[in-house]
């Protein structure tokens, strides 16, 4: 394992949601309560007719307002944090890292389980003969008698830190400050809030020569003689079982049974799981002048270090690692990759996935978005690329034995020369899937070969694969499309896949002849079919926003005509306004792709339609969608708000609301950029023994799954395992294996959508 890690579309800006007037006193859970109210009862038949009709005889229900200048940032430079892991591959004894130091030439030097002393060089742990300062880390008490008074036993000290002749004492019985000879117990007050702190566990001084202490209780340090700053949960302070802390120079490290934890600057990290540590158990820490911390693990030492990055930076390292070790195939297709040795992307084989039109389509939008941003013709090759790539799914089920319908999309594809994934996809599979899932049908061969017999391809295909394949068809056409040869082979592929749909009466079908199981967008699935009621309102913008699309790329006004149909004879359009996903908001659990997929929708139904009503029926949909939304701190929806309602003023019987996004928008996205991970390596973590962890769903906190801060708001993207917009980001842990690298496309996707619009500024 090596030991260190290597290093939008063309019309006016738009922006984000808040809550209407009436309604912009309620906190986010009764928020969350009366929407779902509101739309359960328009869920009725009868109830969601009077409502379009009573909409509808509004009038202009929108006043398009002119376009204000959006925000524009300019990111400086910023610390970019990762783990380099130091374990027996680099020369440590497998017995562990019990206790570590900085030497007088600033070199880290550790100490095993066993009472060996290491030190590195050359990026490699070599075995020393122990100086004497060395040999006694924890150093001498001289002092010891003096303290008797107060101490039960040697036992009892958990630490000692000294500073301009004070030492300061962590003990069993409290923070004992003293001179060597004088003592005292330390009872540290902020305003009316006082301390007797016991089972200290940690002592040390800051740059600034400030008193830190660490105990259950929470953290402090001292600002004078008789004024403390303290922290519990409420605070932010993330965890308490402390074992050990290091004053860094712009900061002080806490060492925990269950991760680190930074303070700098007024701001917390945790950092936990295989992405910081290489085990949870923090024995030692101790910092460089550089400001590297080095962690003194059972598995070994790890160093978190950081570099000076810029976000146009992380995109230049995120887009070589796609090309190192995540395109499959000849298309090169954006798939994660299977790692043989946890953690080591030299053992990296890009994944077979049943979302390579998805995961792909994306990559085409963010590498469209990138090029119109930066004019950087590398992007516009890895664009060609994608759309090739895509477009084969289109082509690849057509003819031979087990050909489709004109216009069906194939999940993925395989060579011939790769293993059978009918050896996957089998007789039992289909029949475990249909115990589980009524509607899922038993299809054999699940991947059938072309008609030429060279690729395998996946059946099955669902809307999610739409979603992507259309919102990279947009970017693509719009920002790259130069020629009309270019342009033309755009329109064929989306016409091919409209028509496919509209001919079977907007519905999905497979080489059998019947429906996949979530190719469904028909009036009698969305508006009659129980069966639908949780994918109605997303499924139906779905498919509004592929014929919108069809229109604005080909121009038929027969693609016009079905879109009207659909959005107001048959109640698309409001139907969308009562997403039963997202009204779940916060509170789905599992995979949440849904979100996602529907923020991908408002952005070519908000750029492409003119008509004031159905604009109104669309801002109120990703108005209210954001109100949940925006406790993620997601860039890419929080960029696709902000191009959607920037500016935007939506006015009805109730009044008017701006839809102008807050400054936070920006700002959170932004944070979200910078705090992005280098690695993508999924790696066991959790968040579920936070002690500023809120639970959701009245769940009791020793069991919770989901959760967040104590604002309400998700934990920070680096501190969490989910990397990809789509899932489950209020999810508390993950029993990852480090066993699978995943691409960094998101990232790529919300950078590059904030450049084309004008918020990030590099």
């Amino acid at each position: 394992m090596a030991p260190a890690v290597h290093s939008i579309l063309q019309i006016p800006a738009f922006r984000r949601i808040t809550h209407s007037p009436a309604h912009s006193h309620l906190p986010r859970r009764d928020s969350l309560l009366w929407v779902r109210g509101v739309f359960t009862v328009m869920k009725q038949s009868f109830f969601r007719v009077s409502f379009a009709v009573f909409l509808l005889s509004c009038g202009t229900l929108l006043e398009c307002q002119p376009v204000q200048a959006a925000p524009e940032f300019e990111p400086p430079p910023f610390e970019q944090q990762y783990q380099v892991r130091y374990d027996s591959s680099t020369g440590l004894p497998s017995d562990g890292v019990t206790r570590i130091t900085i030497d007088s030439a600033d070199q880290p030097v550790a100490q095993t389980a066993a009472g060996e002393m290491y030190e590195l060089k050359d990026n490699r742990w070599m075995k020393v003969k122990p100086s004497t300062a060395q040999a006694n880390l924890f150093g001498e008490l001289p002092w010891y008698p003096s303290v008797t008074s107060l101490v039960a036993s040697r036992e009892s000290i958990r630490d000692v830190a000294t500073h301009n002749g004070e030492i300061a004492v962590a003990a069993d019985e409290g923070l004992i400050v003293g001179d060597g000879s004088h003592w005292k117990l330390a009872l540290p007050r902020e305003e009316d809030v006082r301390w007797a702190p016991v089972d200290v566990r940690a002592v040390t001084y800051d740059a600034e020569g400030q008193l830190w202490f660490a105990a259950p209780q929470g953290v402090g340090y001292r600002e004078t003689d008789d004024r403390w700053r303290l922290f519990t949960a409420a605070d932010g302070l993330p965890y308490n079982d402390f074992t050990c802390m290091c004053a860094s120079p712009s900061g002080v490290w806490f060492g925990t049974t269950n991760g680190a934890i930074q303070y700098e600057k007024g701001l917390w990290r945790f950092r936990q799981g295989g992405r910081w540590l290489l085990d949870n158990h923090v024995h030692d820490i101790a910092t460089d002048t550089d400001g590297r911390a080095w962690l003194a693990t059972s598995k070994g030492v790890s160093c978190i270090d950081s570099k000076q990055m810029t976000l146009a930076e992380k995109a230049d390292f995120y887009e070589a690692e796609i090309e190192k070790y995540h395109r499959r195939t000849k298309f090169g297709y954006v798939n994660p990759a299977v790692l043989e040795v946890p953690g080591d992307r030299s053992t990296a084989t890009p994944r077979y996935s049943d979302n390579d039109g998805f995961n792909t389509g994306l990559y085409l939008a963010a590498m469209s978005f990138g090029y119109k941003a930066t004019g950087d013709p590398t992007l516009k090759e890895y664009a060609h690329k994608a759309f090739t790539a895509i477009a084969f799914l289109s082509e690849v089920t057509q003819g031979g034995k087990y050909g489709a319908p004109k216009g069906f999309v194939a999940r993925n594809v395989s060579p011939i020369t790769d293993p059978d994934p009918n050896e996957r996809y089998d007789l039992e599979y289909d029949l475990r899937r249909n115990k589980r899932d009524a509607l899922w049908k038993i299809m054999q061969p699940r991947v059938p070969t072309d008609k030429t017999g060279q690729w395998y391809w996946k059946c099955d295909s669902s809307s999610d694969e739409l979603d992507g394949h259309f919102f990279g068809y947009s970017a693509y056409y719009d920002l790259i499309c130069e020629t009309e040869k270019e342009k033309n082979h755009v329109r064929q592929v989306v016409r091919d896949i409209v028509d496919h749909l509209l001919a079977h009466d907007y519905t999905m079908i497979d080489y059998d002849g019947k429906p996949t199981r979530w190719g469904h967008f028909s009036p009698d699935d969305m508006n009659r079919n129980p069966a639908w009621k949780a994918e109605r309102g997303l499924n139906c913008y779905s498919i509004l926003s592929y014929l919108a699309t069809a229109h604005h790329i080909t121009g038929d006004p027969k693609y016009r005509k079905e879109y009207l149909k659909l959005a107001f004879d048959e109640g698309y359009g409001m139907n969308g306004m009562s997403q039963y996903k997202w009204i779940r908001g916060a509170h789905s659990q599992g995979h949440q792709p849904g979100d996602n997929m529907a923020f991908m929708n408002y952005y070519h139904l908000l750029r492409y339609e003119t008509d004031p009503q159905l604009l109104s029926m669309y801002q109120f949909a990703i108005q209210r969608h954001w109100t949940f939304e925006r406790f993620e701190r997601n860039a890419f929806t929080n960029f696709i708000y902000a191009a959607c309602c920037d500016g935007k003023i939506r006015k009805d019987h109730w009044g008017e609301l701006d839809l102008t996004p807050p400054e936070a928008c920006y700002t959170d996205a932004i944070d979200t950029l910078k705090r992005y991970p280098l690695d993508l390596v999924e790696w066991p973590m959790s968040n579920a023994h936070r002690i500023d962890m809120l639970p959701l769903e009245d769940q009791p906190r020793e069991t919770a799954t989901l959760g967040t801060d104590q604002q309400g708001y998700l934990f920070p993207i680096d501190e969490r395992h989910e990397v990809y917009w789509d899932w489950n980001p209020w999810s508390l842990s993950s029993n990852s294996d480090g066993k699978e690298l995943r691409p960094g496309f998101h990232y790529l996707l919300a950078y590059y959508l904030g450049r084309y619009h004008g918020y990030i500024k590099e």
